[in-house]
């Protein structure tokens, strides 16, 4: 009992210090929450182009309050969504006319191996009408279009209400390269068209984090799971529940306390998630893993032995 105590002493030292694990590579970690606050603010070092040149003033590639109404006037459009909080990254479908042809570019960062873009969006319908739009994905080396070295994708709305959907793009192709991501909304809106929303931009490696959600259901409180197998060599596998959306830490500690590995450090939508841990170059022992949420906090022990 009293090496219980003490191991769970240690623990709560070590998560006072800064954090010596780099598993989790970050070059952008993006939720629009204080991107500046003017009306058409983007993040710093972002870049947005109106390549059409005929749409409506003011609607153009922003980010901005859910609710506000852009432009003002006479029949204005309304950014009511945002993935989690108050701000989601917008453009309307009187960005351009007849064809919208609107960009909006990351800063440049320089890829490595491992490297994902990944991001939230919905498009495409309101609570009265089915509308399509589409999205496109492009590298580029540089905030222009004229320097699109590839389209990712193409990405185009359910003829449905539409709801929010993680989407992922593996950059290990552009690995020593020094590049930018860009959206480009691309539309006759003559026809179709509504508005897009992307939130919770991330760009970096958590190739090592391997964190998957586990089907659609929301349960009904939070939990942290038994790891399995247990012991393991090398790797295995550890569940949690989020009853809401929250802030996650998901680290593994030594005997001792101390942070070997972050498994993931970031938000995540309620719902129930699968990690895998890979101890491949840690020596056998006992280890600790512990989940820290806005609502919940749970460590439990795991066994490596090779």
């Amino acid at each position: 009992m009293k090496k219980i105590y003490y191991i769970l002493l240690v623990l709560f030292v070590y998560s006072m210090t800064p954090d010596l694990s780099f598993s989790q590579r970050v070059l952008i970690d993006q939720d629009f929450e204080n991107a500046g606050f003017s009306q058409d603010s983007l993040p710093t070092g972002w870049y947005q182009t109106d390549v059409d040149g005929s749409g409506l003033a003011g609607v153009v590639w922003a980010v901005r309050d859910s609710g506000l109404a852009f432009p003002a006037g006479t029949n204005p459009i309304y950014a009511t969504r945002a993935f989690e909080s108050l701000r989601s990254l917008t453009i309307g479908w009187r960005a351009g006319d007849p064809v919208a042809d609107d960009w909006v570019f990351t800063n440049v960062l320089n890829i490595e191996a491992g490297d994902s873009l990944i991001f939230m969006m919905t498009l495409g319908s309101n609570s009265e009408t089915v509308y399509i739009d589409t999205m496109q994905v492009h590298v580029c080396t540089d905030q222009d279009p004229a320097f699109s070295i590839q389209k990712l994708a193409t990405i185009r709305s359910q003829d449905s209400l539409n709801g929010w959907e993680q989407y992922s793009f593996d950059l290990s192709d552009y690995a020593g390269q020094s590049v930018c991501l860009a959206f480009r909304y691309y539309m006759n809106t003559t026809v179709d068209g509504l508005l897009c929303y992307i939130d919770n931009v991330f760009i970096g490696n958590r190739s090592s984090v391997g964190i998957t959600q586990n089907g659609t259901n929301i349960p009904d409180k939070f939990a942290l799971n038994q790891n399995y197998p247990n012991p393991f060599n090398p790797t295995t596998k550890i569940n949690f529940d989020l009853a809401k959306a929250s802030n996650v830490k998901l680290t593994v500690y030594n005997s001792m306390g101390q942070v070997v590995m972050n498994l993931f450090n970031g938000k995540k939508p309620a719902g129930s998630y699968q990690a895998e841990f890979n101890g491949n170059s840690l020596a056998s022992g006992t280890y600790f893993y512990r989940l820290e949420t806005d609502f919940f906090t749970q460590t439990k022990k795991m066994q490596l032995i090779k």
